[in-house]
């Protein structure tokens, strides 16, 4: 009996102890990603892409800080990492990752700013709902406004800018230089945007208004932010408010239904 209960105990004990492992492997996980901007996965992919040479350079690296059993582990599970059989925990993430920055081209820096950038950069979506009178040339100036304020004035948020600070390593010259690069990619896409597509928006709404019967809509699209242009004939000029159409026809069914109601009385 005595020995049933210790049993237990002991089974209870190594369950807990591994449910707090676990848990201890969610967080620095968590940290990791909070680290590396909140995408791992284009890292990850990065670091399984290596050469044998290039993986060697970082295994030495690796095993000269941490010894020489963590990077036997590393070599033994790296197969099956790449093939999703083992999850590789955050602590050892964290550890291999931190070596790679140094030995990265720039170029493959500024992938992985273009990767972060598809990934959780910043969406928005906006309307404009204008009239058959509505000035195509005040449309293109509030569409052109509104996305210059949305893809360029703002600031990097603090999950994008981890990402810098981890691709740097605390060299402030390429943290600059991955700045500008992201700067300059933001300004190359509008520009593409307003200088071809918004052209083109503006030439398929003139063509509408000789057909308009209720509502067109064009679509243009920057990255992951989109302007939505609407043609309503409810509409007055520009407007950011959908149009509301007043219905009166329960008026006019409710009308009916009193005449057959005052018909049906007098001719009781």
């Amino acid at each position: 009996m005595t020995r049933y209960r210790n049993n237990r105990y002991h089974s209870y004990g190594s369950s807990s102890s591994g449910h707090e492992r676990a848990l201890q492997h969610i967080r620095e996980a968590e940290a990791l990603s909070r680290e590396l901007g909140g995408t791992d996965e284009d890292v990850k992919k990065y670091f399984f892409s290596l050469s044998v040479i290039q993986l060697k350079a970082i295994l030495d690296k690796y095993e000269k800080q941490y010894g020489n059993s963590a990077r036997l582990y590393a070599e033994e599970t790296l197969p099956k990492w790449r093939r999703g059989q083992v999850h590789m925990s955050g602590m050892v993430a964290e550890r291999i990752f931190n070596l790679l920055p140094p030995t990265m081209p720039i170029e493959t820096k500024f992938q992985l700013i273009d990767s972060l950038w598809k990934h959780v950069g910043p969406s928005s979506t906006k309307i404009y709902y204008i009239g058959i009178d509505a000035d195509l040339e005040d449309v293109t100036r509030r569409v052109k406004e509104h996305l210059e304020e949305v893809v360029i004035k703002y600031d990097i948020p603090n999950y994008m800018e981890a990402r810098f600070h981890w691709l740097s390593q605390g060299d402030v010259e390429i943290k600059q230089q991955l700045l500008n690069y992201f700067r300059q990619q933001e300004k190359l896409l509008l520009s593409k945007a307003l200088q071809i597509q918004l052209p083109v928006l503006m030439k398929h709404l003139k063509s509408e208004k000789g057909t308009l019967t209720t509502h067109v809509a064009q679509i243009l699209k920057v990255g992951k932010h989109e302007v939505r242009v609407v043609f309503n004939k409810y509409v007055k000029g520009i407007s950011e408010t959908a149009p509301v159409r007043r219905d009166y026809s329960w008026i006019w069914t409710a009308i009916f239904w009193i005449i057959i109601f005052v018909f049906w009385l007098v001719n009781r």
